[in-house]
C-alpha cells in the first residue's frame, strides 16, 4: 500500500528524502554512534515521511527538505494534537522530528513538547498500567509452547528462549548457541540481533534455563548456519514466518490477549520474584512490605539481563510503587507507631 508521501510529493522532494534517511536514519541519534534498531529505523523514517506529506497536504509546498522551519513543527504539532494522538506517539514523532532537524544543520529548531502544547498534560508514563506476561492473562507458556512444538520445532525453540531468558523476537531467531556460552557454562553471552549492537550476558541458574539451552543448542546444530532460524530464511524472511506461525497458534492480543513479547514480560516478573520474594508491583503488592534496597538490586539485574541501560525501563515490564515507596519508607522512618525497647 502506498504511503501518504509516495501519493502527494513530488519526486524532487522523496529523492531528497530518500537521500538524507540513507545517508543518516540507521545510525543512532545523539553521539553514541553505531547502528540504531530496525525498528527505530523504520518508525523515524515513516515519520519523516508522514511529516512532510501533511505538510504538502496543508499546503506548504516547499521547495526542498531544507526548508523546512520551526513554523511547521508548530502546525504539525497542532495537527497531531487535533488528530488525538497518544502522548507515547507525541513523544516519538518529536524526537524523531528533532533528530531530524540535526541531520539537515537545523539543531535547535525542535523545541520541548510542552512548548508547543502547554495546556495538555503530556507526562509520559512508562511504568506498566495493564499487565502484558501470559500467566496473569490466564495462559499457560509451556502449553502454547507445546502446540507451538507440534507446529514448528524451531519456532518452539525461539518462544522457549524468550520465556527462559527473556530474549528479545530477533536475538531468539539469530541466535547461535554453539557461540554463546561462557563463564564455565554459567551464563550466555547475546549479541547476535540485540538492539543497537548492545552485548549482555545472561545466567542459566535454573534447570530450566539449562533444559532451554541444551535443546536449542542441539536444534541449531541441525542446520547450516548454527542459528535458531530456519535453513531457507534470510533474517527478514524468518521474521515474517515467525510472526505468521505465532499468528497461527493465536498468539495475538485478539485472540489469546497476548503477544511473544510479553514473554519477555513473564520473565522480568518472575525474575522479579526470584530476587525479592514478592510480587511483582504490577500484582498490587503493599509497598510497605518491600525493601526498597532489594527491589533497586532486583531492579538493575532484570535490567542488564533483559539488554536495557536504564533501570526505568523495567518499570514497563513489572509496573511502578511510583513514589509510595519511598513516601511509606519516609513515614516508617518517622517513627509511625514503633515499639521503644
Amino acid at each position: 500500500m502506498r504511503s501518504l508521501a509516495d501519493k502527494l510529493l513530488p519526486d524532487k522532494l522523496k529523492h531528497e528524502l530518500k537521500r538524507i534517511l540513507g545517508k543518516h536514519n540507521a545510525n543512532r541519534a545523539g553521539r553514541r554512534g553505531g547502528l540504531c534498531a530496525e525498528k527505530t529505523e523504520h518508525d523515524r523514517g515513516l515519520t519523516i515521511k508522514l511529516a512532510f506529506a501533511q505538510l504538502w497536504e496543508m499546503g506548504f509546498r516547499l521547495p526542498s527538505i531544507k526548508n523546512l522551519g520551526g513554523r511547521h513543527i508548530d502546525l504539525l504539532m497542532q495537527r497531531w494534537d487535533q488528530e488525538n494522538i497518544s502522548v507515547k506517539t507525541f513523544h516519538t514523532r518529536l524526537s524523531h522530528l528533532r533528530t531530524f532537524a540535526g541531520w539537515v544543520g537545523k539543531a535547535g529548531m525542535v523545541r520541548d513538547i510542552h512548548d508547543y502544547l502547554p495546556d495538555r498534560n503530556l507526562v509520559r508514563h512508562e511504568a506498566a498500567e495493564s499487565n502484558r506476561a501470559w500467566r496473569p492473562n490466564g495462559v499457560d507458556p509451556m502449553g502454547v509452547i507445546a502446540k507451538a512444538r507440534n507446529l514448528d520445532e524451531r519456532l518452539a525453540v525461539m518462544l522457549s528462549l524468550q520465556h527462559a531468558f527473556g530474549l528479545r523476537v530477533k536475538e531468539s531467531i539469530e541466535m547461535r548457541p554453539a557461540y554463546c556460552l561462557v563463564e564455565s557454562g554459567a551464563a550466555l553471552e547475546i549479541y547476535e540481533g540485540t538492539k543497537g549492537g548492545r552485548l549482555r550476558r545472561i545466567g542459566i541458574d535454573s534447570d530450566y534455563k539449562r533444559d532451554i539451552f541444551a535443546w536449542a543448542r542441539m536444534v541449531a546444530a541441525s542446520g547450516r548456519n548454527a542459528r535458531i532460524r530456519w535453513n531457507d530464511c534470510t533474517w527478514k524472511q524468518a521474521r515474517a514466518r515467525y510472526y505468521y506461525m505465532v499468528e497461527k497458534l493465536g498468539i495475538t492480543k485478539g485472540d489469546l490477549g497476548v503477544t511473544s513479547h510479553g514473554l519477555r514480560h513473564s520473565m522480568a516478573q518472575e525474575k522479579y520474584t526470584d530476587l525479592t520474594g514478592l510480587q511483582p508491583p504490577i500484582a498490587g503488592v503493599d509497598p510497605r512490605l518491600v525493601d526498597p534496597k532489594a527491589h533497586r538490586e532486583a531492579g538493575i539485574h532484570i535490567s542488564r539481563e533483559l539488554g536495557h541501560g536504564r533501570l526505568q525501563v523495567t518499570t514497563a515490564y513489572y509496573g511502578s510503587h511510583g513514589n509510595r515507596l519511598r513516601r511509606d519508607r519516609q513515614d516508617h522512618g518517622r517513627g509511625g507507631g514503633g515499639e521503644k525497647a
